[in-house]
């Protein structure tokens, strides 16, 4: 064969021409008990309806819990429009954020990426809502009042995660940065609306920095320990 490169049909071409001895029977059958030996059967799948019921509920309940607790002083500071551009806009990233995670849960699922574009696309929307329909004010204390609104934010953002992180156990995801971004931007969610119902701040350059950072660093959050979880798992 002359010095080239041999394409994939080569290859097999050559493979197939080639008469190989049959296998002994005797290891024929240690081969089979070494690919069978580690073997174990796999816990089924719950339908999708049950993790994006189960994804569902909990946003919506941490969130009440939140408002609950924290107040809604926030809720009475918006005007109509205002609450329209705020709250249509997150609830749609995060319906998009459940389905997605509901998709990286399920091995070879569709739409997995493009669900996630769509989140992101989701959460831009956002915050070119919150950028445009709020205006900067002076404050004197912003960092102070800031730091209270992302501990706040946080308080309710870190519970989040862990219940999506035991729901997301029961799947098998194939990308751990995707879904651990994901399911950590699906928790600063909450830490998100939480916020806007409690807090009576309306300058846009506290609600960026203190309101909207919550959900950034629970992504990134995700992100880092789900890859590092998974490539411990990897070498154990």
């Amino acid at each position: 064969m002359s010095q080239r490169e041999v394409t994939q049909r080569e290859l097999d071409e050559l493979l197939r021409s080639q008469e190989l001895p049959p296998l002994p029977a005797d290891r024929v059958k240690q081969i089979e008990i070494a690919l069978t030996a580690n073997l174990k059967p796999v816990r089924p799948l719950a339908a999708e309806s049950v993790y994006l019921a189960g994804f569902a509920t909990g946003f919506i309940a941490l969130c009440a819990i939140g408002c609950y607790f924290a107040g809604q002083s926030g809720w009475h500071a918006l005007n109509s429009v205002q609450k329209l551009c705020v709250f249509a806009p997150l609830g749609a990233c995060a319906a998009l954020l459940v389905f997605s995670i509901v998709r990286q849960m399920t091995p070879a699922a569709k739409h997995v990426r493009s669900s996630a574009v769509l989140s992101a696309g989701a959460f831009l929307l956002l915050f070119l809502m919150m950028a445009a329909i709020f205006r900067p004010v002076h404050e004197l204390e912003f960092v102070r009042t800031g730091v209270m609104c992302f501990r706040t934010g946080m308080t309710f953002a870190i519970p989040a995660a862990f219940l999506f992180a035991l729901l997301l156990l029961r799947g098998a995801a194939l990308s751990p940065a995707l879904t651990g971004a994901t399911a950590g931007g699906l928790a600063g969610l909450v830490g998100l609306a939480v916020l806007e119902i409690r807090c009576p701040d309306l300058n846009v350059y506290h609600i960026v920095a203190w309101h909207v950072s919550v959900t950034l660093v629970c992504a990134v959050g995700g992100l880092v320990f789900s890859v590092i979880t998974s490539q411990r798992r990897a070498t154990s």
